[in-house]
């Protein structure tokens, strides 16, 4: 029993537009930035449906018509979903190009559907035509993706080089093989064709829909990790960190408490939004002053911390000398053209052979920091042996 290749076409228009409808709906649950993407793909699919749709029509409209409308349908829908991928890695395709495509394609069926009909260059400029945009989707993926590469983009570059590797089989048996006339003609090539058809829209828009997921679950999972003003470690994720290097028993951990004195005056002068200033400029000396390997967080209000794996408190002692030093030397810019003198207390711990967890390491480095105030400020205090 031979396939009906005119049923296909059909369930391609149906399953690509019944695709496109429930990513329509599913983006409104995404965050608008990717609503884009989303949206960009959901187009993709109406395109591409429609355009099997067109081919479906034949018989019933003019073959001239069908398939100059088909063929721009299915190109169409090729360039959104480059598009598409482009919006995701923040690196739209030029709709220019896409225009330029969309007309070398229709100047290309043109001339060798109605001028001088020849079926074997119109498919083969076709093929060459709606292979680009794929081609550029795949290059783009590949080039941009997080390596390793997770498995949702492996799915989408799967199911994108599947019709891309068919319709180039299919140009090249055309031209050194078997010809064929016609779309519907029953061929094994033809029939790989239809049947990628059918597939590929789901598989690629199921893949890409699980690849901003897991984006977005990723920023999730990192904005739990992160103070979102000033972009540093938050205590939950110094702990997580710090870990390793607390159940280390041969390596040395320093810890600096750091917290900015007479904040309250900021905010009391120059409003809260100066005092946030404040603290994003303090954080981002902090990154400055700190070693590749030193671990710079915020642990909430105007108090930081530096851990210093490797570090005996001879050295630490150093370190936070150096940085309370410099952070009194040099203003803070709170925005606005006001420049504020902020200097900081720092209190300086090591880590004790029993110590088990970085909580103690804190809570010494706390209480020297808070001697620090009382004896004055703007001085660094070591914690007790």
């Amino acid at each position: 029993m031979s396939l009906d290749l005119m049923s296909l076409m059909l369930v391609s228009t149906a399953l690509c537009l019944l695709t496109a409808g429930l990513i329509g709906y599913v983006r409104t649950a995404f965050p608008r930035r990717y609503r884009a993407p989303l949206g960009a793909w959901a187009q993709a699919l109406v395109l591409q449906g429609l355009g099997w749709g067109a081919f479906v029509m034949r018989g019933q409209w003019p073959d001239a018509v069908t398939v100059m409308l088909a063929n721009l349908l299915l190109l169409a829908g090729m360039q959104r979903l480059d598009h598409a991928i482009g919006l995701y890695f923040a690196r739209p395709v030029p709709w220019r190009r896409e225009l330029a495509l969309l007309g070398a394609a229709f100047v290309w069926l043109l001339l060798f559907l109605w001028i001088a009909p020849d079926y074997t260059l119109r498919l083969v400029g076709m093929t060459v035509l709606i292979a680009v945009p794929l081609l550029h989707a795949i290059a783009t993926l590949l080039r941009r993706g997080r390596r390793p590469y997770p498995p949702a983009l492996r799915i989408v570059v799967l199911f994108l080089a599947l019709p891309v590797a068919v319709l180039l089989l299919r140009a090249l048996k055309q031209l050194f093989g078997t010809p064929v006339d016609s779309i519907v003609a029953h061929d094994p090539v033809q029939i790989a064709l239809h049947l990628t058809a059918a597939l590929a829209p789901v598989a690629t828009a199921l893949g890409f829909v699980l690849m901003v997921a897991s984006r977005l679950q990723a920023e999730l999972a990192e904005a739990a990790d992160t103070d979102p003003l000033t972009g540093l470690a938050n205590r939950r994720r110094v702990e997580a960190l710090a870990r390793p290097w607390v159940e280390d028993p041969e390596g040395a951990l320093s810890a600096l408490m750091i917290d900015v004195d007479h904040f309250k005056r900021v905010n009391d002068q120059h409003g809260h939004d100066a005092g946030d200033e404040a603290l994003v400029w303090l954080g981002s000396h902090l990154r400055v002053e700190a070693r590749a390997s030193d671990l710079v967080g915020r642990l909430g209000g105007e108090e930081f911390v530096m851990l210093l794996p490797g570090t005996r408190l001879a050295e630490a002692l150093v370190l936070a000398e150096r940085l309370r030093a410099t952070v009194a030397a040099t203003p803070a810019d709170l925005g606005g053209g006001i420049e504020w003198p902020l200097t900081i207390s720092v209190g300086v711990a090591e880590r004790r052979p029993g110590d088990t967890e970085v909580r103690s390491l804190l809570r010494r480095a706390d209480d020297a920091m808070y001697e620090a105030k009382r004896a004055g400020r703007n001085r660094v205090v070591r914690a007790p042996d």
